[in-house]
């Protein structure tokens, strides 16, 4: 403490003297306390912008993709090309898709008729919501798969330019937030060619395009350039008449053989399930999928490596299905909206929601034969054992799909 020696100089006036002094110092405290407020005001105010300018993991994923637009370009976009299945009810199916996950998975309808999906934007238009429309040329017809898939690549690519196009057909199921969080540890710099792989004994490995593929950036730039060059065997011109009826593989061959881009396993780490599938979902649990399905999983031990467990077949129960799964096939509109519901409904009520409930809830709203499509099996029997692994699929995928 300072202590104040009394001054010889006018004493009688050393009273007033200190009066002033302790104003002096009462206002000097009153000054201080004011800044101290102003500035804790002003470190709360910058606190409350950082903290609401957090996103949400849920938010964040679909900030492309709300009813009022989006703000700069997507980093994705999920292209639904025309299944060969049952194409009289395609706008249906793409209606459906647009009530389900089509908004939050940036979908880009490939359409050879406006009338198929009348809603939609042309992506020519410079429109932010989604779904889009991408309008075929006349001179491509339905069965021109190639021309066809070679237009939609320069199309989104010179148009949209997203970081990753993920391309499905219109009976494909799939999960936004799983297919978001999936693509974030990708790097579109690089090149990319991925979803479910299948090999023939003598045939280019490839990805089923029934599940999906993926591919980046720089790989659609790269196929551009490549079909661009004259002479190149990724033109459809400069390959059989077969490769020029199958663009999947046509494409898997250029990337193979010409570009160097090879497959991935893109199966779960901790169990080796599968996260893209190319049947339904009841299908893919009981495992009672297509021979030649089967087969064309033999041969992937000798491009990923021997699987000593499972030597890369799907498996039956709930070891199908990876918990990040992405997509399904085979499924028609009255699917589309009972399997994304179910998943809705588990995904906001995961802890209270009954094993007894979801059943109810699914044999209620699933649709049976002929609603359910010639590709899908309906769900089993109520009593079946298959329940025990359909309810832990369901559990354990339902974080895949947006509010």
């Amino acid at each position: 403490m300072r202590h104040r020696m009394p001054s010889v100089v006018n004493p009688e006036k050393r009273p007033l003297r200190l009066e002033t002094i302790a104003g002096a110092s009462q206002r000097k405290k009153q000054s201080q306390r004011v800044w101290h407020r102003l500035l804790a005001s002003v470190c709360s105010f910058v606190l409350f912008i950082i903290v609401i300018s957090i996103p949400n993991i849920e938010e964040d994923q679909n900030a492309v993709s709300t009813s009022e637009g989006v703000v700069g370009p997507p980093s994705f976009v999920t292209v639904v090309l025309p299944s060969v299945v049952n194409p009289e009810k395609r706008p249906l199916r793409l209606e459906t898709i647009s009530k389900t996950w089509g908004k939050a998975s940036h979908a880009v309808y490939v359409v050879h008729d406006d009338n198929e999906y009348p809603e939609g934007a042309l992506i020519e238009d410079g429109h932010t919501t989604f779904p889009q429309v991408s309008l075929v040329p006349e001179t491509i017809k339905f069965d021109d798969g190639v021309p066809r898939l070679e237009y939609v690549i320069r199309t989104i690519h010179n148009t949209i330019d997203p970081d990753f196009a993920f391309f499905v057909n219109d009976h494909t199921f799939v999960l936004p937030n799983h297919l978001h969080q999936f693509l974030k540890l990708l790097d579109c710099s690089k090149d990319l060619y991925v979803g479910h792989a299948l090999k023939g004994e003598k045939e280019t490995a490839f990805n089923s395009g029934a599940s999906g593929y993926v591919l980046s950036r720089t790989t659609m730039s790269r196929l551009i350039k490549e079909w661009d060059k004259p002479g190149s065997k990724c033109q459809s011109a400069n390959v059989s008449k077969w490769l020029q009826g199958n663009p999947g593989l046509l494409t898997a061959k250029c990337f193979q053989e010409v570009m160097g881009i090879q497959l991935i396993d893109t199966r779960d780490k901790e169990d080796s399930s599968h996260k893209f599938h190319a049947y339904g979902l009841v299908r893919t649990i009981t495992g009672n999928v297509d021979q030649w399905y089967l087969n064309k999983h033999q041969q992937l031990d000798s491009i990923f490596g021997i699987d000593e467990r499972y030597h890369h077949m799907p498996q039956k129960g709930a070891l199908c299905c990876s918990k990040d799964t992405i997509s399904f096939h085979y499924v028609e509109a009255a699917e589309n909206i009972a399997f994304w519901n179910i998943l809705q409904k588990v995904k906001q009520q995961p802890d209270s929601i009954s094993d007894e409930q979801i059943k109810k809830t699914m044999r209620q709203d699933w649709p049976q034969r002929p609603e359910i499509g010639a590709y899908a099996h309906p769900l089993p029997a109520s009593q079946s054992p298959v329940w025990n692994d359909m309810i832990k699929v369901i559990r354990r995928i339902s974080s895949g799909v947006t509010s």
